[in-house]
């Protein structure tokens, strides 16, 4: 018993090792992207005394600039800048679905999903489009609004990814909520979507709602393997 005590504190204290390391590192790289116009020096000092009153990265970003300029050495170009991480993120990601080869990561797709609409405060839309080597063509954002209170005309989904080319694609959309739990209205549309898809020779390789950090899997979760049934029978 005891044995097994010391070896859960080794693990824990090479775990708190490590998240620390993170947040090291973390903070170098901080401090880099702020450092224009001034010594790497400062820019730590900036660095420190912005975790110090916001604690981690995302408050940081999302802190307002009225309480930015708050902070020593920290002027409206340097604010932007932090600012704008989010959306250097998000075309990051785009950019690792472009030049993905053979085909798309899945890992990498959910990833550029949660960081374009988990943060979303109204809810959009959207289709990716694939070719038929599953690589990625375009994400063609349809509208933005509420299953629930705006109309989605399958049509128009199905004409844009023709339009492109598109062999495959995968539907997403995000719930303000935070909850990724699909809707009544969810599944409907889903089932409609699958369907109307496959009538032009497209396939529907998923339907993922993001939520936050989280998301659903209408293809993990089985969801497809019902559609593909009953569009069979």
């Amino acid at each position: 018993m005891y044995n097994d005590f010391y070896n859960d504190n080794i693990k824990f204290s090479n775990a708190l090792e490590d998240a620390n390391s993170d947040i090291a590192n973390e903070k170098q790289i901080f401090a880099s992207i702020i450092s224009n116009g001034i010594s790497l020096e400062k820019a730590n000092t900036i660095v420190e005394k912005l975790y110090y009153n916001f604690y981690n990265l995302h408050n940081i970003v999302n802190a307002s600039e009225k309480e930015l300029l708050k902070i020593k050495g920290l002027n409206l170009k340097k604010i932007n800048l932090i600012k704008s991480i989010p959306s250097i993120l998000e075309y990051y990601l785009l950019s690792s679905l472009k030049v993905a080869s053979p085909s798309i990561k899945k890992k990498d797709l959910i990833n550029y999903l949660i960081v374009k609409l988990g943060k979303l405060k109204f809810e959009t839309f959207s289709v990716i489009c694939l070719d038929i080597n599953k690589r990625f063509i375009s994400a063609e954002h349809i509208f933005r609004g509420t299953i629930d209170s705006a109309t989605i005309y399958p049509r128009d989904l199905v004409e844009k990814s023709l339009s492109v080319g598109a062999s495959y694609v995968i539907i997403s959309h995000n719930h303000p909520s935070g909850i990724s739990k699909p809707s009544k209205e969810d599944i409907e549309i889903t089932k409609v979507l699958y369907k109307a898809f496959m009538m032009v020779d497209i396939k529907m390789l998923d339907h993922i709602i993001v939520a936050g950090n989280s998301f659903y899997s209408f293809k993990e979760d089985g969801m497809f393997d019902k559609y593909k049934h009953n569009a069979e029978v």
